[in-house]
C-alpha cells in the first residue's frame, strides 16, 4: 500500500527539554528568566538534519547530513549547524532559480535534485545514509500496555523521529 507522510521532527538540546519538563511541570508557567545562547556559549556538538524513509523492505534508511559547531564556524562565522544546513537548501534554490530563469512557479520535485545537492555539500559537513532496525514498535508497550497491532509496525503515522 502506498501511503505517502511527510513529517517533521526535532529533538532539542537536553537542557532544553529539561527547560520544556520544568516549566509543563509547573502547569505551564514559563520561568522567569530567559536565556538565549549566544555563539560564545555553544561549544562543542553536532546537529544531524535529515530524512528517515521507512515502510520499506529494508525496514528503514536515514541519510543526512552531520554537521558541527567547529565546521560551521569555519564555513560561516556567526552561525550556527542548524542554520547553515537549512540555509544551505535555501541558497541552493537561489542558484537554482538564477540558473533557470524562465521556469515560472515550479513544484520542489521539478528542481533539480543534483544541482541543488552540488550547491550544498559544502555546506553540509559529514552527509550519510545508514539503515536501521528501528520502528515505532521498538521499546513499546512501555509501562502500562497499550492495544497495538503488531501485524504492521509502520502503521503509526504520528510518531516522532528525531
Amino acid at each position: 500500500m502506498y501511503r505517502p507522510t511527510c513529517h517533521y521532527a526535532y529533538h532539542p538540546a537536553n537542557d532544553a527539554v529539561l527547560s520544556l519538563h520544568e516549566m509543563f511541570g509547573k502547569a505551564g508557567k514559563a520561568q522567569e528568566a530567559f536565556h538565549i545562547l549566544t555563539e560564545d556559549e555553544i561549544v562543542d556538538g553536532i546537529d544531524e538534519l535529515g530524512v528517515l524513509l521507512y515502510g520499506h523492505a529494508k525496514n528503514a534508511y536515514w541519510y543526512g547530513s552531520q554537521l558541527s559547531i567547529e565546521e560551521t564556524r569555519k564555513l560561516a562565522p556567526y552561525q550556527n549547524a542548524t542554520g547553515l544546513q537549512v540555509t544551505s537548501a535555501v541558497l541552493a534554490g537561489m542558484v537554482w532559480a538564477l540558473e533557470n530563469p524562465n521556469a515560472g512557479i515550479v513544484e520542489a520535485d521539478d528542481i533539480d535534485f543534483r544541482r541543488c545537492l552540488e550547491v550544498q555539500m559544502p555546506n553540509l559537513g559529514l552527509v550519510v545514509g545508514v539503515y536501521t532496525d528501528w520502528t515505532p514498535l521498538t521499546d513499546r508497550p512501555g509501562f502500562f500496555p497499550e492495544d497495538i497491532d503488531t501485524s504492521d509496525p509502520w502503521q503509526f503515522q504520528n510518531v516522532l523521529i528525531s
